[in-house]
């Protein structure tokens, strides 16, 4: 059965608000935290990464307490837009040991992506497909997703 495009991009839509509720849980959880900020023109995007990508977790310098605090409230009130999708995950920065979410929207100056990929579905089951054999992730659990 073949699907409307309107299908597959309400799909997409879906699959994309999951990432950024994925995000915003391990953002509240400490697994990732606001790594770099980056401009664009008219506006700006911020990356999160951490421990459960391959980076590092940043923490006040020096062990300051008030620096992680900080931090950590940056990313309570990012998850907090995350949840009230004000901001979503706009792309992927990949690096020498791990990677990071980018994340951006109109409250930061940007736009809102929409996000436009022929043959969705297909690209999705091959995602899992690879996930699964690479990753060793049950396939099963993959399928429910």
């Amino acid at each position: 059965m073949i699907e409307s495009q309107a299908e597959e991009l309400e799909k997409l839509r879906f699959f994309q608000r999951e990432v950024d509720l994925i995000i915003a849980a391990l953002l509240l959880t400490g697994q990732l935290t606001m790594s770099r900020v980056i401009i664009e023109p008219g506006g700006f995007s911020l990356t999160v990464s951490g421990p459960i990508i391959g980076r590092v977790r940043l923490e006040g310098k020096y062990g300051n307490k008030l620096g992680s605090a900080v931090l950590d409230g940056i990313d309570i009130v990012l998850a907090i837009l995350l949840l009230k999708d004000d901001i979503g995950f706009t792309g992927l920065f990949i690096a020498p040991g791990g990677f990071s979410f980018n994340l951006g929207g109109p409250i930061f100056g940007g736009e809102r992506p929409v996000v436009l990929i022929p043959n969705y579905c297909r690209v999705f089951d091959e995602f899992k497909q690879i996930v699964s054999n690479h990753f060793h992730v049950d396939a099963m659990l993959l399928k429910n997703l």
